[in-house]
Parts: C-alpha cells; structure tokens; sequence
C-alpha cells in the first residue's frame, strides 16, 4: 500500500476533488460552486477573509505539489513510474481543461500548471538527486 503511495501522483487528490466538485454544481456552475464560502473571519482591519471551496482546493493541490517534489528526491524505480503517471495526469488534464465542460475555470487551470510543475521539476530534482548520490559532478 505504501508503493501505491509513492507511485500515484498526489495531485490526482485535488483533480479528483475538483471532478466531484464539477458534476455536483448542477445548474449554478462550477464556477458558483468554487465561489461557495467554507468559513469566513473577521480582520482586525475591519475586512472578512472568506475562505472558498476554489481556495481549499488549490491549497491542497499546494500541499500535494510540495510532498511530490520531495517524492522526486528518491533515485529508485519508482520514481521513474511516478514521473510517467504525472506526464498522464498532465494530459489529462489538458485535456479537460479545453474540453470539458466546468473545467474552463481559474482554480482549475492553477491545478493543471501545479501538474506542469509537478512534470518538470520531478526529474529534474531526480537528477539531481542521482547525481548526489553516485558523486558525479563532484562541484555539484
């Protein structure tokens, strides 16, 4: 189970959340259901803070990028199959970004440039990290 862990790309939690989040908007729109208040606070500067349901997913899409690109500083074989599910997830959501309907959103496009990220610093920390490890480049 804890392979799975580290093979699955993380960032399939928030794309999957926002999935749900899309079919469930019904007749308002996504963009109404991402625009919808969990909880709001009151500033000392007399403003509100209110914290939506676009807000939570792109923080845990922010959380989930951080823990994957700790995930690439591992030189096993798994990172090599993590790096190739991420490039999918990247297609995929591209893909649902110009195509699907209730996808066309802001919140979603952060999530899919998270993925972009998510597809080019993984190998580039793997390299480096491979790199380290095996002494090549001693000036590194």
């Amino acid at each position: 189970m804890l392979r799975n862990l580290i093979v699955a790309p993380l960032l399939l939690i928030p794309i999957v959340f926002y999935g749900l989040v899309a079919m469930a908007s019904g007749e308002g729109g996504t963009a109404g259901s991402l625009k919808s208040s969990i909880f709001g606070i009151s500033m000392m500067s007399g403003g509100r803070w209110v914290f939506t349901v676009g807000d939570f997913l792109l923080l845990v899409g922010l959380v989930t990028l951080f823990i994957e690109i700790l995930k690439a500083a591992r030189t096993k074989s798994d990172a090599i199959i993590n790096h190739s599910f991420s490039m999918l997830l990247l297609l995929v959501s591209v893909i649902s970004f110009l195509v699907v309907p209730g996808f066309g959103t802001s919140v979603f496009f952060l999530l899919v440039i998270m993925c972009l990220l998510d597809v080019v610093a993984g190998p580039i920390v793997s390299i480096i990290a491979a790199r380290r490890d095996f002494g090549v480049g001693e000036e590194i």
